[in-house]
């Protein structure tokens, strides 16, 4: 698949947070306590999967993760009733999956254990997606540019870092529509109760959950004004957050209890989002 120009969000970076209606930046001053409290489990992902294939893909998922923390289970899969039907691939067109998730890993690891890893992306159930071009330092045996991989279609991307310095990292990326980009990162906020923790024009990050040898975070990346992201339907990202009547009313989108713990509802680019009490 042909290679898209990307840059190294690894280093500072964020996004343009002005206009902040006052209503919002209330309801965030009255909750941002909750911001303090220490829970890696602050944001999990759904994945549904076809009758059969839920332990082969919850194990290709936790071995990854092992790397980083053999017990952080951040990804639950699931069956949906039947078969879903493949979608067509439309020749000449690159879909960008609307989430991704990122691993970054410590240096120490060296270049025969990180190879191994990416290696054992490149087999099944792993499926190889694109490539980008990274920009910004990299290690001398590491490729200029960054592979993405899927399990199945409409779930997320997978990709893999090595970090010279500082903590491990799982980071949860959403690609956003250039045009809802703003309006996505004060919807993210509120849900999140947090400020953003390192932005610039076009990506930013709020960290999630953080101890002294990892780190846990939801980052926004703002696409070019002629690509869109496409939602992953058989991926959903879920939220706890400790209050829901209060939010119901500032989100874009109508919210519905589908348990007794557990709303439903969609971001500016129809991402389904679940929020848990």
């Amino acid at each position: 698949m042909e290679i898209i120009p990307t840059e190294d969000e690894c280093v500072d970076s964020g996004a343009e947070t002005a206009g902040w209606i006052n209503i919002w930046f209330i309801f965030l001053q009255g909750e941002l306590s909750m911001g303090d409290v220490q829970d890696p489990f602050l944001v999990s992902v759904h994945i549904i999967t076809d009758p059969g294939n839920n332990r082969t893909l919850q194990k290709a998922i936790d071995n990854v993760l092992a790397w980083i923390r053999p017990d952080l289970q951040l990804f639950r899969v699931s069956e949906r009733g039947c078969w879903k039907k493949p979608e067509r691939c439309r020749t000449g067109v690159v879909i960008q999956p609307s989430l991704a998730i990122i691993l970054f890993l410590q240096e120490e690891y060296g270049e025969e254990q990180f190879q191994q890893l990416h290696q054992s992306l490149r087999r099944p159930p792993w499926q190889y997606h694109h490539t980008e071009r990274v920009n910004g330092r990299m290690l001398p045996y590491m490729p200029c540019n960054q592979d993405f991989f899927t399990l199945s279609g409409s779930t997320p991307l997978w990709a893999i870092r090595l970090v010279h310095y500082g903590k491990e990292i799982v980071r949860f990326t959403i690609y956003c529509s250039h045009e809802n980009f703003v309006d996505m990162v004060k919807m993210y906020q509120l849900i999140l109760k947090k400020e953003v923790s390192q932005k610039k024009g076009d990506f930013c990050f709020f960290i999630v959950y953080s101890n002294m040898d990892m780190e846990i975070q939801l980052s926004l990346k703002r696409l070019p004004k002629d690509q869109y992201p496409t939602p992953t339907e058989s991926a959903i990202i879920e939220f706890r957050v400790k209050e829901i009547g209060q939010l119901v009313p500032l989100l874009p989108n109508p919210c519905t209890p589908i348990s007794d713990v557990r709303w439903q509802t969609e971001d500016y680019d129809g991402n389904k989002i679940l929020l848990q009490v």
